[in-house]
């Protein structure tokens, strides 16, 4: 269980969304890195939901913190949300499980964070622990894949596995 007992929610929620702007990017940018359609698809669908967690956490704050100016950090320098680094030498499997990483901090965070406002705006940090562990199944699933076939990301699946 992480401990976010020191840091005000208003910094929180900086950090969580910051943290969804990166994602929404590093999806973004391997969408644009993968020739397999469903693959791309799959990225460009990650990066969608993470837009959408950043809107979800913008209202979020508005209604807990009335009043109150957002903050977002240049960087996500919390050290509980992990980033996904893509690097010129970076495999497709490598930058899976750096986004399966980030997908279980997230999850973790927003758990740990819930237990800080009453509902509903519990519920609402309750959902997206939910959704992002949905997001880490279903990055594992590619990561299984992309162990098996080392050309996934550069071909259409029936020429991957023919």
């Amino acid at each position: 269980m992480l401990d976010l007992s020191q840091v005000s929610l208003k910094d929180l929620l900086g950090f969580a969304i910051r943290s969804e702007m990166d994602s929404n990017q590093a999806y973004t940018d391997l969408s644009g890195m993968v020739k397999n359609p469903l693959l791309k698809e799959k990225f460009q669908w990650l990066a969608f939901e993470e837009n959408k967690h950043k809107e979800v956490l913008e209202n979020l704050f508005a209604a807990l913190l009335p009043g109150e100016s957002l903050s977002i950090p240049e960087q996500a320098s919390f050290p509980l949300l992990k980033k996904i680094n893509i690097t010129p030498s970076s495999s497709l499997v490598d930058l899976l499980y750096q986004a399966m990483e980030s997908e279980k901090t997230a999850e973790e965070f927003y758990g740990e964070m819930a237990q800080k406002v009453e509902d509903p705006h519990r519920k609402i940090l309750n959902y997206l622990s939910k959704v992002e562990h949905t997001h880490f199944l279903m990055l594992q699933g590619e990561y299984d894949i992309a162990q098996d076939f080392a050309d996934y990301a550069e071909r259409d699946i029936d020429k991957v596995v023919t």
